[in-house]
């Protein structure tokens, strides 16, 4: 089974799902990494935040 990856913001309790492959994903990571610069990421199984962090919407900065 593979497992799918997210990057979280233990500060905001806010996670987004880490897609390699897929251009519009690397998009929004980028954004989601620009609006949490200077709280502290993390990445980890998604399994593992997705009950206690909610999915990052996308919003621009």
């Amino acid at each position: 089974m593979l497992k799918v990856r997210a990057r979280a913001c233990i500060k905001c309790r806010e996670y987004v799902n880490i897609y390699p492959n897929n251009p519009e994903n690397q998009n929004l990571l980028k954004v989601f990494e620009s609006n949490h610069r200077g709280h502290t990421l993390i990445t980890l199984d998604l399994d593992e935040v997705k009950d206690e962090y909610k999915n990052f919407e996308g919003q621009e900065l």
